[in-house]
């Protein structure tokens, strides 16, 4: 247990390599919120062993104990576009091939250090249009069951609540990343004249 204490008081609030802990907090929280109400104890993330080897590995996004028999999941968020050269092929003929894809990719990424540290990884990963993969839509399920237990309500409202909080945090961080490059191209286009 010491060896995973150690991992999360490795989060660091200095920015690095452009992304700090309050910026995966606000990302975050739509999540965190749903793990505290279905009565799960959760701890955001951010990498290990800063400034080491391994410095970019990050196992967790969020770090969810007792998920399943006692065994800790760690949770990895990734937003995947559909339109990358390489999963736009598959991504043309199944919905949801580039969170599958980006899945994959964290299992390559984050399953031997989850194992270390006695962790399931379970990534979450969305397509930036909205589709979500497999492990993530099995994981809400889940978190919708305890919603609906705690809550006194039907799985299908509690998992309808928790896509569409989720579906809303999706929407905002586009519009932001639009603007965003709207802005730049905006000002250059003023620095041209």
């Amino acid at each position: 247990m010491d060896e995973k204490l150690r991992f999360l008081e490795s989060v660091h609030k200095d920015q690095l390599g452009g992304v700090t802990l309050e910026s995966i907090k606000r990302k975050l929280s739509v999540m965190k919120m749903a793990y505290a109400l279905a009565g799960l104890s959760s701890h955001l993330v951010v990498g290990s062993g800063w400034g080491q080897e391994s410095s970019r590995t990050r196992p967790a996004d969020i770090l969810v104990t007792n998920w399943d028999n006692g065994i800790s999941a760690a949770f990895n968020v990734t937003v995947a576009s559909p339109l990358n050269s390489s999963t736009i092929t598959e991504a043309g003929m199944y919905s949801g091939a580039a969170a599958r894809a980006a899945e994959l990719r964290k299992h390559t990424q984050n399953d031997s250090k989850c194992a270390e540290l006695s962790w399931k990884c379970i990534p979450l990963a969305v397509e930036c249009y909205g589709a979500w993969g497999p492990e993530a839509l099995k994981a809400f399920s889940q978190v919708a069951t305890r919603l609906a237990i705690r809550g006194n309500t039907s799985k299908s409202m509690a998992l309808t609540d928790l896509f569409g909080r989720l579906s809303h945090s999706l929407i905002r961080a586009n519009t932001r990343a639009i603007l965003s490059r709207s802005y730049s191209h905006l000002m250059q286009q003023v620095d041209e004249l």
